[in-house]
């Protein structure tokens, strides 16, 4: 958790960081990661900033709710949310759309992009790019994923579970922060901490801490460790894995990159290692690429990875 009395300097270079990361011209990725990596107290001071912008968009969400019920109606499609600082490593937007049924709220995010949702329970989402999420503002422990990976944090009340549901995957709180990845028909969950509970009943699966789980379709959940630390890391610009197929891989980099990465003749090949992915997506696939033993080139659509050696494996 983020250190809520960081000496006033470090503080305030936190806060300064969180300003200066989201704006676009910004290239000073590399004295970033080096105030990052000089001491573990500005970590925690960067991510208290992001908390206290939460707590802000948390306000601001509310006033713009509200403001939405005095436009005119031809004006109430879309509200674009904002924060103090917002929580982005390549860009910060986001944008609400209120639903056409049950008062629904739809809060999404584009490739690239990041946003913290504080929701009215105490409850925090972390969005990554490409992200799709919907849930009631009067009813703010169930939240739908439709799309993309969001870190939860959830305030815990086992008389009130907080719910949390990804195609046909449902998910029930314990008391934890755990990650979720949805998209087509699989879905990835990662315990960091606390608990979930898989498909609460009979043959509900519970995940602890460094729990990582697989589902995909109707097939049987495959269960799988990870580093408790490790979840989530894409907040802090890091992507792990175990023996991952990078077609997997690829979709990670579209979300945090904010361009397409698209995997091309690369067989059943899989990567295990650490990707760092903040800065120019043309500066960071040329380096990573080469370590999934891939190159990268550049497409009318985003960018696309062919194996290093010609053929797939």
């Amino acid at each position: 958790m983020p250190n809520r009395h960081a000496p006033e300097p470090v503080a305030e270079a936190g806060r300064l960081w969180a300003i200066r990361v989201q704006d676009p011209a910004f290239d000073g990725w590399d004295a970033f990661t080096a105030w990052l990596e000089s001491d573990p107290a500005h970590l925690a001071a960067y991510e208290q900033a992001l908390d206290d912008d939460a707590a802000m968009a948390g306000l601001l969400s509310t006033a713009d709710k509200v403001e939405a019920e005095l436009l005119p109606r031809s004006r109430r499609g879309f509200l674009f949310g904002t924060g103090a600082i917002a929580a982005s490593v390549v860009a910060v937007a986001g944008w609400w759309t209120f639903g056409t049924g049950r008062g629904e709220v739809e809060v999404a995010t584009r490739p690239g992009e990041t946003r913290t949702l504080a929701l009215a329970d105490g409850s925090t989402v972390r969005m990554n790019g490409a992200t799709r999420l919907r849930y009631q503002p009067d009813a703010p422990r169930q939240v739908a994923l439709v799309e993309g990976e969001a870190l939860f944090e959830v305030r815990h009340d086992a008389r009130d579970p907080f719910v949390v549901t990804a195609g046909a995957v449902r998910l029930l709180d314990a008391g934890t922060m755990f990650n979720v990845v949805h998209q087509a028909r699989q879905t990835r969950v990662a315990v960091a901490e606390g608990a979930v509970i898989y498909s609460p009943g009979a043959n509900e699966i519970r995940l602890q801490p460094g729990d990582a789980m697989e589902v995909t379709g109707s097939a049987a959940p495959v269960l799988k460790r990870t580093a408790p630390q490790e979840v989530g890391s894409w907040r802090s610009g890091q992507l792990f894995y175990q023996e991952a197929p990078l077609e997997q891989v690829a979709a990670d980099l579209t979300r945090s990159l904010g361009e397409r990465v698209q995997v091309v003749d690369a067989g059943d090949r899989r990567f295990t290692g650490t990707l760092a992915v903040r800065g120019e997506p043309r500066v960071i696939l040329s380096r990573v690429a080469p370590l999934m033993g891939m190159r990268a080139r550049r497409s009318k659509g985003g960018w696309i990875l062919t194996p290093a050696d010609g053929s797939p494996r």
